[in-house]
């Protein structure tokens, strides 16, 4: 359902020489009321991409189908000025009680060959599953699932993410899985690093040990150099890592004080990567810095609640050259927060959700071409008849073009 209505959160900035203020607006709300009846949209929004189309793609849990029975999640697609189209929604067999394509869609990218492939980070077609991978054209036909993941496959389990690469390929990662089985990941191994031709060939470029490579790797960033780094968030000390495409593996480094990763690192314009770690029971994360031969610097602290839940999304470097990212919490409430820090460390931005115009950010921005920001909540905003929405879709404008 399209929403009209706006909530509009304008940010004078005092830290920043910037020409035009900043301007939150709610572009969609999710209309999905308890109990999740009428829900044909699905609910919180996640996985937002712009694809080449110029359309942005994206991913909501939970649905309701007009023909009844479950839903196991929606893939849409969402218009710049926010006209949303399902197009695709994983249906539950309704004899088992299985969601055969997987549920809950957790990550999304654009192929070399045009067509959608994703990441279901749960559910398949047996009682053993843990998600499947799979694919489909931007109008949802042809839906193919080309992985399926189970608790004790070596070829991975519960996947958290997937990339598309210059060279034509895409790249993932998956939580746990692999060929070790080590007692830190609980038996079900410890996750693993992928490669997908759009032929639909399907390699384990990396299987984490668990114990000197950490486990739990939650995602790829492609580097100029061609290789592939990532962060892993075992909250008993996490690890930077670098893998070729050919699958040559590295660790560059181990997060200094059992601290973990977040996200996976970004890199920016001047080379560098940069991230979020933590360590538990911390009261703050580390924005931290690290160059392609693993020189690691904390660059600044900021004060965040809520690690161990929510954490922090992916950085994005936008157009105004800075490093932009949300938080699902912020420290003067429970509603969360988009910001953006220098590559020095210091605070520029800072937009605070109040709950009727999102809550809960937790998905990847996206930098249109015009400069504005697309962003998603899991939870908050409102609807047009006034009521709250189940997630939402939201722009930041006002920062120059790309």
């Amino acid at each position: 359902m399209k929403t009209a209505f706006s909530m509009l959160l304008v940010l004078a900035l005092a830290t920043t020489a910037r020409a035009q203020t900043l301007t939150l607006t709610e572009l969609f709300g999710f209309s999905c009321p308890s109990p999740y009846t009428s829900c044909t949209d699905g609910k919180q929004p996640d996985a937002l991409i712009l694809a080449s189309d110029g359309n942005f793609y994206g991913a909501a849990e939970l649905t309701n189908p007009p023909t009844g029975g479950a839903g196991g999640g929606t893939i849409f697609k969402l218009t710049p000025s926010g006209q949303l189209t399902v197009l695709y929604t994983f249906p539950e067999n309704p004899n088992t009680g299985f969601f055969p394509n997987g549920y809950s869609p957790a990550s999304i990218a654009e192929g070399s060959d045009g067509l959608i492939y994703g990441v279901a980070s749960v559910g398949g077609p047996t009682a053993a599953s843990a998600g499947t991978l799979w694919r489909m054209h931007k109008d949802g036909t042809d839906f193919q699932v080309l992985q399926n993941y189970c608790t004790t496959c070596t070829n991975g389990g519960f996947p958290t993410f997937i990339m598309a690469a210059k060279d034509g390929n895409l790249y993932g990662t998956t939580s746990s899985g692999g060929a070790f089985d080590a007692m830190e990941c609980e038996g079900l191994g410890c996750g693993v690093a992928f490669r997908l031709t759009t032929a639909g060939v399907y390699t384990v470029l990396h299987s984490f040990n668990g114990t000197t490579e950490s486990s739990y790797p939650i995602g790829l960033t492609e580097a100029s150099d061609g290789n592939l780094y990532g962060a892993t968030g075992y909250e008993g000390g996490g690890t930077i890592f670098k893998i070729t495409p050919s699958g040559q593996y590295s660790t560059l480094l181990v997060f200094p004080g059992n601290a973990y990763g977040l996200a996976s690192p970004t890199q920016a314009s001047n080379g560098l990567l940069y991230g979020y770690s933590h360590v538990v029971s911390s009261p703050t994360v580390d924005l931290y810095s690290v160059t392609l031969g693993g020189s690691f610097q904390i660059v600044s602290q900021i004060t965040q609640p809520l690690f161990k839940q929510y954490g922090l999304g992916q950085i994005l470097q936008a157009s105004d050259g800075n490093l932009w990212a949300v938080a699902a919490e912020s420290p003067t409430g429970s509603y969360g927060r988009v910001f953006s820090m220098t590559t020095g460390g210091s605070l520029v931005d800072n937009l605070n959700f109040n709950g009727k115009n999102g809550n809960y950010p937790t998905g990847l921005l996206v930098q249109a071409p015009n400069g504005t920001l697309y962003g998603t909540t899991i939870k908050g905003g409102t609807l047009p008849n006034g009521s709250a929405a189940s997630g939402e879709i939201y722009t930041i404008t006002g920062l120059p073009a790309r």
